[in-house]
């Protein structure tokens, strides 16, 4: 299983750096930003060569930042031509449970996709109220 993020500015590299830095060195993922003075057509472009390089085949999890951004357009507009899966709302969380599931051959995309959505709503607590803390006493 290949992984390719994609999101605005450095948040892409930076989930996989921090992801790295929990789960340790991970092989075939890919990271790319898109900046101010980028155009969506040159990140298109780079996306592609990652997937080219990656096989292009049904293995390969596109993770973008942002539902209908630039980023999650470049991935989109490459849907057509390539058998990859893309996810969007990317975190940290998901991309740990991502490489986590990988590790188990067994796991085709489709499944790892269908593990991230169901566990999704998990990785956003209300820290608050978790604890029983009300700030309005």
């Amino acid at each position: 299983m290949k992984f390719i993020f994609v999101s605005h500015g450095d948040l892409a590299k930076s989930i996989l750096g921090s992801a790295q830095m929990i789960v340790g060195e991970q092989t075939e993922a890919k990271a790319f930003g898109l900046y101010p003075k980028d155009d969506i057509g040159g990140l298109k472009d780079q996306v592609k060569s990652a997937i080219e390089e990656f096989g292009g085949g049904n293995d390969i999890i596109c993770f973008t930042d942002l539902f209908s951004g630039s980023p999650f357009n470049a991935v989109v507009a490459l849907m057509g031509d390539f058998p990859i899966r893309h996810i969007t709302g990317m975190n940290l969380p998901m991309v740990l449970e991502a490489f986590m599931s990988r590790m188990n051959e067994d796991n085709s995309a489709e499944d790892i996709c269908t593990k991230l959505l169901e566990e999704a709503p998990s990785t956003f607590i209300d820290v608050n109220h978790y604890l029983g803390v009300n700030l309005e006493d």
